[in-house]
């Protein structure tokens, strides 16, 4: 019988043929920057935040691989690397140049791993099992997120590198339910890869942000950090959930089981213990 827990995870998006965007020569830097080892938020050991103001970003309980990421603007099946860089979890703070635009903070973040971690990477192809979500043949069934101060009040590592709202789960008898009220596709195929056998690709084509309330039989719950939590009061479900491939149906789209060609990004060197600040 499956557990019930709550997270918050982040995003990135990736096309089936995935292909990293390339340094530029020379790569924009903040002014200053903090990075110190970290325990788990004991409240809630998957939380990972990010904040950004006009003058300063902050990453809360990030590990390297999550940096990685965020930086590189992949997914985390992109990114291959030592066990520790999903466990070992950092505090990071870091000051912007005055006028610094933040779609440069990924760029920004690049320097700072390479700075304080050591990290030096390798790129190659790979061909991997997915599941490609497309849009169905009578068109998208999406209905338009909208932003409250409910949704607005914690923040995660956006798709391209920069905070978004976060998004939600709930582990239970009757299947997992994705939860989210302002996201996009890309988004929401990044949470729903933490329950799939395969990871899943975004090709629907389909942008803005949209609200998802998606419940559905996981095939896994083994690309989960940690261990999960009972839920006091859990009870059997009257009726299992629909599998993934129903439920995206709802939504007027559709999954494929494919083999595609994805570009991995392979870490040849980190450091556990960042350099001094």
């Amino acid at each position: 019988m499956l557990s019930m827990r709550s997270g918050a995870i982040c995003a990135c998006f990736v096309s089936v043929a995935v292909a990293f965007a390339q340094p530029a020569p020379n790569k924009p830097a903040f002014e200053v920057a903090s990075v110190k080892s970290s325990d788990p938020n004991p409240s809630n050991p998957l939380w990972i935040g990010m904040t950004a103001d006009p003058g300063m970003v902050r990453y809360t309980n990030i590990t390297l691989k999550d940096c990685i990421r965020a930086a590189y603007r992949v997914r985390d099946f992109q990114i291959q690397g030592p066990g520790w860089m999903t466990n070992a979890r950092f505090e990071i703070t870091a000051k912007l140049a005055p006028g610094a635009p933040a779609d440069q903070i990924p760029e920004m973040l690049q320097g700072l791993l390479e700075d304080r971690f050591k990290l030096t990477l390798r790129r190659e192809m790979q061909e991997k099992s997915v599941y490609v979500l497309l849009v169905g043949k009578d068109g998208p069934k999406l209905k338009a997120g909208e932003m409250s101060p409910a949704n607005q009040s914690v923040t995660a590592v956006g798709p391209d590198g920069k905070p978004r709202q976060a998004l939600m789960y709930r582990l239970a008898p009757s299947g997992i339910n994705l939860i989210a009220p302002y996201a996009s596709i890309p988004a929401m195929v990044e949470l729903m890869s933490r329950f799939t056998e395969r990871p899943v690709v975004d090709m629907t084509g389909v942008t803005g942000q949209y609200d998802f309330n998606l419940t559905f039989a996981p095939e896994t719950t083994g690309n989960l950090p940690g261990s999960a939590v009972s839920s006091p009061g859990a009870s059997a479900a009257a009726e299992p959930a629909p599998s993934v491939f129903d439920a995206v149906q709802g939504y007027g789209l559709r999954l494929e089981a494919r083999k595609a060609p994805i570009e991995i990004l392979v870490v040849t060197h980190a450091e556990k213990t960042p350099a001094e600040n």
